[in-house]
C-alpha cells in the first residue's frame, strides 16, 4: 500500500495526492501535491524558495509568482491562512515552514466513508504516540531535539587545526595546524591509539590539503611559498615521518587542488583551478604513468564541482557541484561505466561530505553547522539537526552515531579601520572594532560617524550599525545558511544594495523595508549604485551574454544599459570602469575604444572601489593578502602588503580617502572532535 501521512487534521496520501478529512477526499494537482510531499518530508524545517521551485520545476525556469500561486492553491486546500498559519508559515527571506504535526501511516485501501471516519478516530487516539515516534526519525541517528551529542576532543593544541583527514588503516589523524595567525601552516600527524602527537614539515612555507592513501601508508599533500604551489607525494614512516618525499606532475603549470584518493591507491583526484570564466572540473591523476584523466568538465553558470570522495568500494563517486550561485547538487557517478546514478538538488549548501562505511548514504555539512543525509536506496536527502558550538566540516564518517568533525570558537574575522596603505601616514588615531562573532562587508557611514556590516555565529547572519558610541543594532537577520555576496551604501546614505542567495536586494534604511529586483531563476550579477545615487546597475546573463541593467529608485523602471558586461562603476558622465565575465576591468570612455585597467581578483563592489584617479582592488598572492591600485590616467600600478593568512578581502574607503576599513582574520581557536549520540 502507498505510504500515507496525518498532517494536522487531514490524512495526506502522497502517491495519490489526496488529503482527506472526517471521511471527504480532496485531491490536489500534481505541482501542489509535490510541493505538499517535499514540506511534509521536511516538517518543521524552513525550505528556501530556489531549493523548492528546482524541486518543483526542475525542468523549466520559473518567477517566485508561480510558487506563490501554489502556495496559496496549497493553503486554500489546507483551509490555512497566511496571516494565522495553522499549516504552512511564511518565514519573511527565507522560505516556507510546514508547522502542523506530521506522522507516518500507512493509506488505506478503498472502504466506505464510515470505516474510514473510524479509522480516523483511532489514528487521533494514537496521534500523541505517533508523534513521538516521528520525533526519534526527524534528527540524525535518532537523536531527540533536547539531547545534545556527546563531544569528544581528538586535538588540544593551542591555534587551528584545518584540512584533516583520518585513516582507518593506521587510526591517525593528518591536519594542518598553525598557534598563531601569522605563522604558516604545517603538518602533523597524531597516533589515536597512543595519543601521540608528531610534526612533520619545518620549513618557512605552508603545508595543506594533505590526505591519507587508502593503507595508510603514504599521503599526498600541498606546499605553497609564495605564489608558488605544488603537489607531493611521500611515504609515512610512524618514526620518522615523511620519507620519499617527491613532487607529482605539473598540471600545464596550473594551480590545481588535491581532492580525494582513489579507493585502490593508484590515482588521486584533482581539482581544476578556478578561472572566472569557466567552472571547477574534476580530474583524475594516474600514479604510475602521470597521465592526467578528465573526469568531469561541467557547463554550469555556477563554480562547478569542488568536492568529491569515492565510495568505500570504490564503484561509485560522489561529487559537490555548484550549478549557480546558490545552488548546488549532489550527483553520484558509477566509476565503471560513467553512468549517473543519483543526482539531488541541495536543500542547504554543503561544503564537504563522508560516505558511511557500508556505502548506503553519504552526510554532507558546512562551515554553519547545518547537516543533510543522503540514502542511496531511497533516493531521499533529509535536512537534519543542525549543530551548534561551532561544530563544522565532517572529514569522517565513524558509524552510525559518530562523526568526525572540527570545531571552532567562531571569531575568526573582526573589523580593523587603518590608514590608506599608499599614504604614509604613522600617525592617526583609528577606531578599535573588536565585536563578538565574525564580522564582514565594512561600509563607512556617509558621514563617517558610524559603521554598516555584517555579522555571522552558529545561529544566523546579521546586517547591522554601529554608531560612533561602539553601540551595535540589527537591520535585518538571515538564517544560517544565507548566502550574502555583496552590500553597498548609496552615495545619499539611505539604503542598502547587495546580492543575497543570488537575488538583488534593496533595503530602505528608514522604513527597514527591503525588496527583490530579480528573482531566484534569474542568473544576476552585484549590483553598484549609480555616480548619483539614484539608480543601481546590475547584469543578468540571459543564454549566456550578460547585459547590465539600470534601476531606477523614483521610478522602479528596469531598463538595458549595455550589453557584455557584468558589473559597471560611473565616473563620471563620459568615463565609466566595465567589468566582464573573466573580471577585466576596462575603461569606457566614450567615441574611444576601451582600456584595459586590471585583472580582477573578483567583481564584487566589495573588493574594488575608485577613488579619485584611482582605481583600488585586493587579491591574495600566494598567502599574502595585497592591496593593489592602479591610475585611470597614466595606467601607472602600485602595490601594498596587506597581511599574511588573511583569506577575506573586503573593503571600503571613506569619502577622502584617507581611511580603509580592512576585514582583518583572527586565529580563531579550533579543534578535531568526534561527535557521537
Amino acid at each position: 500500500m502507498p505510504e500515507s501521512y496525518q498532517v494536522g487534521e487531514f490524512l495526506y496520501d502522497s502517491q495519490r495526492g489526496i488529503l482527506t478529512r472526517d471521511g471527504d477526499d480532496r485531491r490536489v494537482e500534481p505541482q501542489v501535491n509535490a510541493l505538499l510531499k517535499l514540506l511534509v518530508e521536511h516538517a518543521g524545517t524552513t525550505l528556501k524558495r530556489d531549493m523548492i521551485n528546482a524541486h518543483i520545476w526542475s525542468d523549466r525556469v520559473v518567477g517566485d509568482d508561480a510558487l506563490r500561486a501554489t502556495i496559496r492553491k496549497l493553503r486554500e486546500a489546507l483551509g490555512d491562512s497566511a496571516k494565522a498559519p495553522r499549516y504552512i508559515r511564511t518565514d519573511p527571506l527565507k522560505g516556507y515552514t510546514l508547522i502542523a504535526t506530521v506522522s507516518t501511516k500507512r493509506a488505506p485501501t478503498p472502504e466506505s466513508k464510515l470505516l474510514q471516519r473510524h479509522r480516523w478516530a483511532i489514528a487521533l487516539a494514537g496521534l500523541a504516540v505517533l508523534a513521538a515516534v516521528v520525533t526519534l526519525v526527524a534528527f540524525p541517528f535518532g537523536v531527540h531535539k533536547d539531547s545534545p551529542p556527546k563531544v569528544e576532543l581528538l586535538t588540544r593544541m593551542n591555534g587551528s587545526e584545518v584540512s584533516p583527514d583520518y585513516s582507518p588503516a593506521g587510526n591517525r589523524l593528518l591536519f594542518s595546524h598553525r598557534a598563531n595567525k601569522d605563522d604558516y601552516l604545517q603538518l602533523y600527524v597524531k597516533d589515536l591509539q597512543t595519543r601521540q602527537v608528531q610534526r612533520l614539515t619545518w620549513e618557512p612555507a605552508d603545508y595543506a590539503s594533505a590526505l591519507w592513501s587508502p593503507d595508510g601508508k603514504q599521503i599526498v599533500y600541498s606546499r605553497s611559498a609564495g605564489e608558488e604551489l605544488q603537489h607531493f607525494l611521500a611515504n609515512f614512516d610512524p618514526d620518522q615521518g615523511i620519507l620519499h618525499e617527491q613532487p607529482l606532475p605539473a598540471n600545464d603549470n596550473k594551480k590545481s587542488y588535491l581532492l580525494a584518493w582513489s579507493r585502490d591507491g593508484k590515482s588521486i583526484y584533482i581539482k581544476d583551478k578556478a578561472d572566472p570564466a569557466l567552472p571547477f572540473g574534476i580530474s583524475k591523476l594516474d600514479l604510475e604513468s602521470g597521465k592526467l584523466i578528465t573526469v568531469t568538465a561541467p557547463s554550469v553558470r555556477g563554480r562547478g564541482d569542488f568536492f568529491a570522495r569515492e565510495s568505500a568500494n570504490g564503484k561509485m563517486l560522489a561529487l559537490l557541484r555548484e550549478v549557480e550561485r546558490g545552488k548546488q547538487e549532489l550527483l553520484i557517478m558509477d566509476i565503471g561505466t560513467g553512468s549517473l546514478l543519483h543526482t539531488r538538488i541541495l536543500l542547504q549548501p554543503a561544503d564537504r561530505f563522508a560516505w558511511a562505511g557500508d556505502d548506503a548514504s553519504l552526510v554532507l555539512s558546512n562551515f554553519s553547522g547545518e547537516i543533510q543525509e543522503f540514502e542511496l536506496q531511497s533516493d531521499q536527502l533529509t535536512i537534519r539537526a543542525a549543530l551548534d558550538g561551532g561544530i563544522n566540516d565532517i572529514f569522517f564518517h565513524c558509524g552510525d552515531q559518530c562523526l568526525l568533525m572540527r570545531q571552532h570558537n567562531g571569531n575568526f574575522l573582526d573589523l580593523q579601520e587603518q590608514p590608506n596603505p599608499f599614504e604614509h601616514r604613522p600617525l592617526m588615531a583609528s577606531r578599535i572594532l573588536d565585536l563578538p562573532g565574525a564580522e564582514d562587508f565594512p561600509i563607512f557611514n556617509r558621514d563617517e560617524s558610524g559603521v554598516y556590516f555584517v555579522t555571522r555565529d552558529h545561529t544566523g547572519t546579521s546586517v547591522r550599525y554601529m554608531d560612533k558610541l561602539g553601540e551595535a543594532r540589527a537591520l535585518f537577520n538571515l538564517p544560517a545558511g544565507a548566502e550574502l555576496g555583496s552590500l553597498q551604501l548609496d552615495a545619499k546614505g539611505e539604503h542598502l544594495a547587495g546580492l543575497l542567495e543570488g537575488r538583488v536586494f534593496l533595503f530602505n534604511l528608514a522604513h527597514g523595508e527591503m525588496v527583490y529586483l530579480t528573482s531566484g531563476a534569474e542568473l544576476a550579477g552585484f549590483p553598484y549604485w549609480s555616480r548619483d545615487g539614484n539608480g543601481l546597475l546590475f547584469s543578468k546573463t540571459e543564454s549566456g551574454n550578460p547585459t547590465i541593467y539600470r534601476y531606477s529608485l523614483a521610478s522602479g523602471a528596469v531598463e538595458p544599459v549595455v550589453q557584455d558586461y557584468i558589473a559597471s562603476v560611473e565616473i563620471d558622465r563620459e568615463n565609466s570602469i566595465q567589468a566582464d565575465a573573466r573580471n577585466n576591468a576596462w575603461l569606457v570612455t566614450h567615441n574611444k575604444n576601451p582600456e584595459l585597467l586590471a585583472t580582477l581578483a573578483s567583481t564584487s563592489p566589495n573588493r574594488w572601489q575608485v577613488h579619485g584617479d584611482w582605481l583600488y582592488f585586493t587579491e591574495h598572492e600566494g598567502n599574502l593578502a595585497v592591496m593593489q591600485r592602479v591610475n585611470l590616467k597614466t595606467g601607472v600600478r602600485e602595490r601594498r602588503e596587506l597581511a599574511r593568512n588573511r583569506f577575506r578581502l573586503n573593503f571600503d574607503l571613506n569619502a577622502h580617502g584617507d581611511r580603509v576599513l580592512f576585514v582583518k582574520s583572527l586565529l580563531a581557536e579550533s579543534n578535531l572532535v568526534k561527535v557521537t549520540w
